[in-house]
């Protein structure tokens, strides 16, 4: 996954320094960064490809792991070579993401820094060996002195993110990923105690071929909540309670929907016939209003308590006539570029799609649909949906 450069240091745990970057500017960054490093003599590792930088600023390697991009190891601080880092990623200042559970060295610098082991998974404080936790209060852990904070700068906070926070409190991660993070909020507005979600766009998070991020991907799904207003739709999806939309901050704020989505049913091995027909409806209802899902799949649709389904996640929906969006979880072959056929395929491939301990696959999430047709399917689930895909593949060849 990753070439390194330069001696390995001795040291068996210190600070080590992160440089973000996105496919759009990894080279020019890489350019800048390397002989730096290089004539400070320090070790460094970045990773290999552009589809593994990809994979890493999504979060598909875990969170924490989001724009570590190049990874300098600082054994010992010198005041040198911090500076010469933050020399020449100064050109690169709001182009790349934010680094989970690390310190940001402040002014827009794509540079952050943290404590931790060199080898391993586990650092030795005050004599005893403990793990190296990535959790975002132990980047400088306990008992060590951060060496580093006389070099940090501010970091910029827009006051109505705080003051929207402070409306709605958050008290739990639902999901977190590089282009955004999903929490379970308070609405501190509501005579009783009301549960929210909150949906937060990362700036510059999981930065895509077309130069678009995390913020635009929320501001797609706003416009597609105010479309589902407007051709009186509202009902199939969550109440958009709130909203922000900023240059560097996309929050909405929704309404909490208990209930197990389609896919949590498919793994449980009870996923009914019925409510797959009841997407099915509700798929054409968006389509008859003359919009698209985008991301149309199992997963993105919810069984409230009530029985009634809704659905979810409108970052590639739009209207027809729109530009398709990149946002999609599953590539089928055939592809259409007609948005409704698209929807239809993606859903029916997301019925049929194996999974793993619960979550799709991290492999490539192609499915050959002319293939699937001719298989018989192991639930009725999946027959039902072979059968589907049979008649819309029918029409879509004629």
């Amino acid at each position: 996954m990753w070439y390194a450069c330069g001696a390995i240091p001795l040291a068996a745990q210190g600070w080590k320094l992160y440089v973000p970057f996105t496919p759009m500017n990894a080279h020019q960054v890489l350019s800048a960064a390397l002989p730096s490093i290089a004539s400070a003599g320090l070790h460094c590792k970045y990773v290999r490809t552009v589809k593994l930088l990809r994979k890493m600023n999504a979060g598909i390697f875990g969170y924490t792991q989001i724009g570590k991009c190049l990874v300098v190891y600082l054994p010992q601080v010198s005041e040198a070579a911090v500076a010469g880092m933050k020399r020449v990623v100064a050109p690169f200042r709001d182009q790349c993401p934010a680094v989970p559970c690390a310190i940001p060295f402040g002014r827009d610098l794509p540079l952050y820094y943290r404590y931790g082991a060199y080898h391993g998974g586990r650092i030795e404080l005050e004599g005893e060996a403990v793990d190296d936790s990535r959790e975002a209060q132990a980047a400088v852990p306990p008992g060590i002195e951060d060496e580093l904070a006389r070099f940090a700068g501010p970091v910029k906070q827009d006051p109505a993110v705080r003051r929207l926070l402070l409306r709605y409190p958050v008290f739990d991660a639902i999901r977190q990923q590089g282009k955004c993070g999903i929490f379970r909020a308070m609405r501190l507005e509501s005579e009783t105690f009301e549960p929210v979600v909150l949906k937060v766009g990362y700036h510059r998070g999981q930065v895509q071929p077309d130069g678009t991020d995390g913020c635009d991907f929320l501001r797609r799904e706003l416009r597609f909540y105010r479309l589902l207003r407007r051709h009186g739709l509202q009902g199939l999806a969550p109440k958009l309670i709130d909203s922000l939309d900023l240059p560097r901050k996309t929050i909405l704020v929704l309404e909490h929907i208990e209930g197990p989505s389609l896919l949590d049913l498919k793994l449980a091995g009870n996923l009914p016939v019925t409510l797959l027909e009841g997407c099915w409806r509700m798929i054409g209802q968006v389509h008859e209003r003359g919009l698209y899902l985008g991301d149309a799949k199992i997963a993105n649709f919810l069984r409230a308590p009530s029985g009634q389904l809704r659905l979810l996640d409108f970052e590639g929906a739009g209207r027809l006539g729109d530009p398709l969006s990149t946002a999609r979880t599953f590539d089928t072959k055939p592809a259409s570029a007609e948005p409704r056929l698209s929807d239809q395929l993606h859903f029916l491939a997301s019925v049929v799609y194996p999974y793993e301990s619960g979550k799709y696959s991290w492999q490539d999430r192609f499915v050959d649909l002319e293939s699937l047709r001719r298989t018989r399917g192991e639930t009725p689930a999946a027959r039902w949906a072979i059968a589907k895909l049979n008649r819309v593949l029918i029409g879509f060849r004629t």
